[in-house]
Order: C-alpha cells, then sequence, then structure tokens
C-alpha cells in the first residue's frame, strides 16, 4: 500500500439480526462494512435469515464467512476443517449468488493449518481478533482490527497482544498510562492517530453485545465522528485486501 494512505473498515461477526441495525447506520454515513457469518448459530438469538443477508449485499457492505457452527478451528480435525472452511463458503456463495472472499476466525483461533485450508478454499483472506493495529503492512491471512466496540480494561489488550505473541506491543501497551478503558474514546484516538499518520482504522464487534451493554448511542456517536473525512478510503475488509495485491507491503 502507498505510504500515508489513510483507510476505515469495519466488520460484525456472528449473523445476529441485529446486524441489519449496523448496517443501517453504516449506510446512513457513506461507511463500509463486512458481516461475518456462521452457518448455523452459536447463541440463543434471532439469526438474519437469508432475505437479511442478501440485503446487505448492497454497496459499501459485504458477507464474510465465519465456519459452520463457529468452533476453534485450531482444534478441528482435517475433514472437519475443510468442512467449515469450505462448505460455509459454499453455502453462502450459492445463497448469495457471488464470491465469498473473506473469513473471521471464530474466537479469533487459528494455526498454520487452518491457514492452509483457508487458502486451498479460495479465500482471499481472513480476520483475526488482534487489536490496537493500524499497519498497512500485514498477511492478508492475519489481519488485524484496531479496537472492538466493547468496555475492554486495559489488562484486556495486553492480554490479547500477548495471545497474537506481538509481546513488544504488548509491552508499550502495559507501559502506556494513557490507554483509555473507555472503548469510544480509544476509538477516537486510534482513528485521530491514523488521520495524522496514515493506516487502517479498523473497528469491530458484535451486534448482540452491542444491544446487551447498550453501547449503540456511543456507536453511532463513533462512526458520525470517523465518517466523511476527507483523504480517507472507506473500504469493506475484502477491498482492503485488494490494496495489498502487487504489493510489496504484505509480510508474514
Amino acid at each position: 500500500m502507498t505510504p500515508g494512505i489513510k483507510v476505515v473498515t469495519t466488520s460484525w461477526d456472528d449473523g445476529d439480526a441485529l446486524d441489519l441495525r449496523v448496517g443501517d447506520l453504516l449506510s446512513a454515513r457513506g461507511l463500509a462494512g463486512t458481516f461475518y457469518v456462521p452457518i448455523k448459530g452459536h447463541h440463543k438469538r434471532e439469526r438474519m435469515t437469508e432475505s437479511d443477508l442478501r440485503s446487505l449485499g448492497a454497496p459499501q457492505l459485504e458477507i464474510g464467512a465465519h465456519g459452520i457452527s463457529h468452533p476453534d478451528l485450531a482444534h478441528c480435525g482435517p475433514q472437519e476443517l475443510v468442512h467449515e472452511v469450505v462448505d460455509c463458503k459454499h453455502s453462502l456463495e450459492d445463497l448469495l449468488g457471488k464470491d465469498v472472499r473473506v473469513f473471521a476466525y471464530p474466537r479469533g483461533r487459528y494455526n498454520g493449518n487452518v491457514i492452509a485450508a483457508l487458502k486451498w478454499a479460495g479465500y482471499r483472506g481472513a480476520r483475526t481478533t488482534r487489536m490496537l493495529a493500524s499497519e498497512l503492512a500485514f498477511d492478508p491471512f492475519k489481519m488485524a482490527t484496531t479496537v472492538q466496540a466493547y468496555p475492554h480494561p486495559k489488562f484486556a489488550y495486553v492480554r490479547n497482544l500477548v495471545r497474537a505473541r506481538y509481546l513488544a506491543e504488548a509491552w508499550k501497551c502495559m507501559s502506556h498510562q494513557n490507554l483509555s478503558e473507555d472503548w469510544s474514546n480509544l476509538a477516537r484516538a486510534t482513528f485521530d492517530s491514523v488521520l495524522e499518520c496514515g493506516g487502517i482504522w479498523h473497528l469491530y464487534g458484535h451486534s448482540w453485545e452491542i444491544e446487551e451493554i447498550g453501547l449503540w448511542d456511543s456507536l453511532q456517536r463513533v462512526l458520525s465522528y470517523v465518517a466523511h473525512r476527507e483523504g480517507v478510503l472507506y473500504l469493506t475488509n475484502s477491498e482492503v485486501l485488494g490494496l495489498l495485491v502487487g504489493s510489496s507491503c504484505a509480510s508474514p
């Protein structure tokens, strides 16, 4: 990617019916979003219907895969792994009538075998749950995020980075006295940094969590804050990955 480029992308996991509300909030502000949908629900809530999923195929909104049953893929055997990543892709493509290009790791868990299976299945990349990232250079199958729409305590960010084996970043996070535990303040601060220095600002979340915790107002304020900024590209996750094609920036 071109140094200094500024990108905003968002992603939303689990295929809850409330994803439609998120889609409306994004569309009203000219923002893009990728909705990662498992074929079977893994929590007892209303899921999007087939008609709902098709409606999220509007410009700047896309559907990504999230497995068949939302398992920890790193602990799946070979046959189950193929079923989860291949059959999910085919099911969504048959429904939508279009290519499903991106995947989000259920629970953020993956290993080399999972990545190999995704490549074999024809995905172009996959999103992790690593946070506090904004770099333009990354492995397309280790796409990170910047902030989650969730009130994490400070130690959760440290744990998140340690689990992803970004130990230097975890140490910086742990020693950062001004790291806000208010997710909306952190979202604005990280966006301001991208606006000044360039990078990718990636917000992710779960609409059912936003409903349960009561974060709709803060989500709307954050989305309005990052929208309609001059010089910023508003892209889906797969469009972000498209910027990596032919670029020497992509790195493991």
